[in-house]
């Protein structure tokens, strides 16, 4: 991936929903991609070969590009096609590019949008849709499924498993963080703290949701597991066994128990696994984690 696509998806990340209210061209468009090439949700037959009745879309985190799925040495390999090797009829997968500074509301309305559109004109008959996501990118699968369900989209019918890798359900540690240093440097009585709160404070809507994992429109609302599909939640910790450093930091940017929702109001999970020594961003490309989705989704 250019070095240009990934300044552009850092960028976005911090100050996306501005870039978008500006019209700035840096503000990254909502898009389905296969192997890097865009899919036309009109028409994804032109950018898709062989399409499959299981469709698989995978969904990066904050500042991410879809390329933080791919296994080293392996840039055509991810989640998505080794569940499709695995199944009888195989899999077409997708991956998900967009701006992560948007409001995850914002991101899930259009992403349940695009999926309404994409299956609508899909070649044959999607079966069976799996949608998984990595960090925010879980946060957005449900509000897409919320907005969905709201709207009465037909792709709802076909989802049957929803993944979340290190997603942070009840918020991230280091949004906390930010959002208290801001708070705090804005309050003190000399100028250069408070210049310096301000920048801090400088951050996207996208990045303001994670303090909470805020995936709807108004600040603290929850919102339950969409039902008859089946969800798993994967778990990174930094240390091995008993080691302190995973209850201080989880898997360097998520705890534990925020990635399982253990805030969200009593979930049923079809399952859960968390992986020791094995960081954050690992999480969305690691073959002990690829080996988990295999199990549960074949």
């Amino acid at each position: 991936m250019s070095w240009q696509h990934q300044t552009s998806a850092i960028v976005s990340g911090f100050i996306g929903d501005w870039l978008e209210a500006q019209g700035n061209p840096l503000a990254l468009p909502m898009t389905f991609q296969s192997l890097g090439v865009t899919v036309p949700e009109a028409s994804p037959a032109a950018a898709v070969a062989d399409p499959k009745a299981t469709l698989i879309v995978l969904i990066h985190g904050l500042m991410e590009l879809d390329s933080v799925w791919q296994f080293s040495g392996q840039p055509d390999a991810n989640y998505g096609t080794r569940v499709g090797d695995e199944l009888a009829t195989g899999a077409s997968t997708l991956c998900l590019r967009y701006n992560t500074g948007r409001p995850i509301h914002a991101n899930g309305q259009t992403l349940a949008d695009g999926l309404e559109r994409l299956l609508g004109s899909w070649p044959v008959p999607v079966e069976r849709l799996i949608l998984m996501g990595h960090s925010m990118g879980g946060l957005v699968i449900r509000s897409a499924c919320h907005a969905g369900v709201g709207s009465g989209h037909r792709w709802v019918r076909a989802l049957q498993d929803c993944v979340y890798i290190g997603s942070p359900h009840d918020g991230s540690w280091l949004a906390k963080g930010a959002q208290a240093s801001a708070r705090i440097l804005k309050a003190l009585p000399r100028d250069y703290l408070r210049v310096a709160g301000e920048v801090i404070d400088l951050r996207s809507d996208g990045i303001r949701n994670l303090t909470r994992g805020d995936i709807l429109a108004g600040e603290g609302e929850l919102a339950g597991l969409v039902p008859d599909v089946r969800h798993y939640v994967v778990c990174g910790l930094l240390g091995r066994k008993n080691n302190p450093v995973n209850a201080l930091f989880g898997d360097a940017l998520v705890h534990q128990s925020s990635a399982r929702g253990e805030r969200q109001g009593g979930w049923n999970l079809a399952g859960e696994a968390s992986f020791e020594g094995i960081d954050h961003i690992r999480l969305a490309h690691h073959g002990a984690v690829a080996e988990q989705i295999v199990e549960w989704l074949v």
